[in-house]
């Protein structure tokens, strides 16, 4: 594909192509916006059919992650990493040669955990790098468990804009860190739980502990319940997907669990109630940079603060007539209206 047409469609700040060829490492670094401070997001490495779709996993989530940064008000914008999943790779060195790119960029990137990241490569990166989001950690507390926390808030602002109250069928695609965790809440709440997962064995696990009902992976969009959550990768709601669903509200934790802006216009035609992903989500986000710029010891009132936003999105498309997705995106392209320019590249010593 063109290089600078997907680039230059999100006015992405810079894109770092890299590699080293003695470790196999190879992969694309996003940066979005850091009008609001440095980029902050995840590195992923998982298997792609091709360099094209790599870079357009990266390009995505990066700006997905500045409109999470916005949307919660927090001093800083959003880059992503995604590291393609090669045979031969050596993955210790890899991940240590990587460390020591970011590092390079002098704070302009801070990284974290995403899709495919152990404890082994977190350390390996931290040995190149002090701009990394090294777990455990007692202060910075569970990342995933904040993120479903923060997906927890928001369903509540649904329930309570869609008047669904009681004992509801939720469908959660993806018993992942933070699927389980939500599914955790959830059950707390009293909800009727609806699995699935690639991994039958998490699905039968989560089954066990929250008296959950099982499906197959590919039945789970399409189960009659109250609530959808996406909570798997990218992209569960298409042209394909989107007219088929039977719930009533969709509110998950997957990132970019809509194809395009037009698949929010088709929930809101069918009169179902979208939570945008990047407002419900940003749990992990939030309690990051609170921790790493700010601070902050508990991001526990700033994890609720989701509720209020979610209840004024839904409020605010239901009055204009339009869908939630539309107003998430006007909000956050509203508090980044500022030029970029180069003299701001770096933001040198923001995490020391």
């Amino acid at each position: 594909m063109e290089f600078f047409a997907p680039v230059a469609e999100h006015d992405h700040e810079q894109i770092i192509a890299f590699q080293n060829r003695v470790t196999g490492l190879r992969g694309f670094l996003a940066i979005h916006d850091t009008t609001r401070g440095p980029a902050f997001g995840g590195v992923r490495i998982k298997s792609y059919p091709s360099d094209d779709a790599a870079l357009r996993d990266a390009l995505n989530l990066s700006r997905a992650m500045t409109y999470k940064a916005s949307l919660a008000e927090l001093p800083c914008g959003g880059g992503k990493t995604v590291i393609l999943l090669r045979e031969g790779m050596k993955r210790r060195e890899a991940f240590e040669a990587f460390g020591t790119m970011v590092e390079s960029l002098n704070g302009r990137y801070f990284c974290a955990r995403d899709v495919g990241i152990t404890d082994d490569d977190l350390g390996a990166i931290a040995r190149g790098t002090k701009y990394v989001a090294k777990e455990p950690s007692a202060e910075l507390g569970d990342v995933s468990e904040n993120t479903a926390i923060g997906v927890a808030h928001g369903l509540r602002a649904c329930l309570e804009f869609a008047g669904l109250k009681g004992r509801l069928r939720v469908a959660i695609q993806g018993m992942g860190s933070v699927g389980y965790l939500l599914a955790g809440i959830l059950h707390k709440q009293g909800m009727k739980l609806i699995v699935a997962d690639v991994n039958a064995a998490r699905a039968h696990a989560a089954a066990k502990e929250f008296a959950a009902e099982v499906v197959p992976p590919e039945e789970i969009l399409f189960v009659d319940c109250e609530v959808l959550a996406p909570c798997a990768l990218g992209g569960a709601l298409s042209p394909e997907t989107a007219p088929k669903i039977r719930c009533k509200i969709v509110c998950g934790c997957a990132n970019n669990m809509l194809t395009s802006l037009e698949i929010g216009d088709t929930l809101m035609k069918r009169e179902i109630v979208y939570a945008p992903d990047y407002l419900v989500n940003a749990g992990g986000l939030l309690r990051g940079a609170e921790f790493f710029l700010m601070k902050r010891k508990d991001s526990s009132e700033s994890l609720a603060r989701i509720y209020g936003r979610t209840l004024h999105v839904l409020e605010t498309a239901a009055e204009r007539g339009i869908s939630p997705a539309r107003v998430a995106d006007e909000i956050a392209e509203s508090r980044l209206v500022r030029p970029h320019l180069f003299s701001r590249l770096h933001w040198r010593g923001t995490t020391d």
